[in-house]
C-alpha cells in the first residue's frame, strides 16, 4: 500500500454538518477499498490565492490515509462530481507504507487526538 495525502478546498457557505457528510463519504471510500485513514484535519476557512467558481474564500481539509491506487481514483471522482468541493490534490507521501506502525507514529505525535479535539469544540467534523 502506498501513503497519500489529499488537500480539498471546500466551498466556504458550507455548514459543519454539510462538511462532515463530504469527509464521511470520504471515509466510507478510502475503508471501502481496503484503505486506513490516518487523520483528516481541518485547516479552517482561507482566503483563495484566485477565485475559484466565484468563491475568494473556501475551507481546507487534509486527508492523510493509506489505500491502493483505484481508492485514489475513486476518491478523486467523487470529489470531482461534489459540486460543493471546489479544488482537490493529492500527493504519493511514501510508496510502501507499514500501516500499523505508521497509525501508532501518528497517535504517538497526538494528530490523532488533535481531530477528534477538533471535533468535540464543535469545528466541522473530522473523521
Amino acid at each position: 500500500m502506498r501513503e497519500y495525502e489529499t488537500v480539498y478546498i471546500a466551498s466556504p457557505q458550507l455548514t459543519d454538518q454539510q462538511v462532515g457528510q463530504i469527509n464521511t463519504k470520504l471515509k466510507g471510500i478510502i475503508e471501502r477499498y481496503d484503505g486506513r485513514l490516518f487523520y483528516a484535519k481541518s485547516m479552517g476557512k482561507k482566503n483563495l490565492a484566485y477565485r475559484i467558481r466565484k468563491q475568494t474564500k473556501g475551507i481546507y481539509f487534509c486527508l492523510d490515509y493509506a489505500a491502493a491506487g483505484q481508492c485514489v481514483n475513486e476518491l478523486e471522482r467523487n470529489m470531482m462530481l461534489d459540486e460543493n468541493v471546489l479544488r482537490f490534490m493529492t500527493v504519493v507521501k511514501a510508496e510502501k507504507v507499514d500501516v500499523d506502525a505508521r497509525a501508532a507514529e501518528i497517535e504517538a505525535r497526538g494528530e490523532a487526538v488533535h481531530a477528534a479535539e477538533e471535533e468535540k469544540e464543535g469545528h466541522a467534523p473530522v473523521v
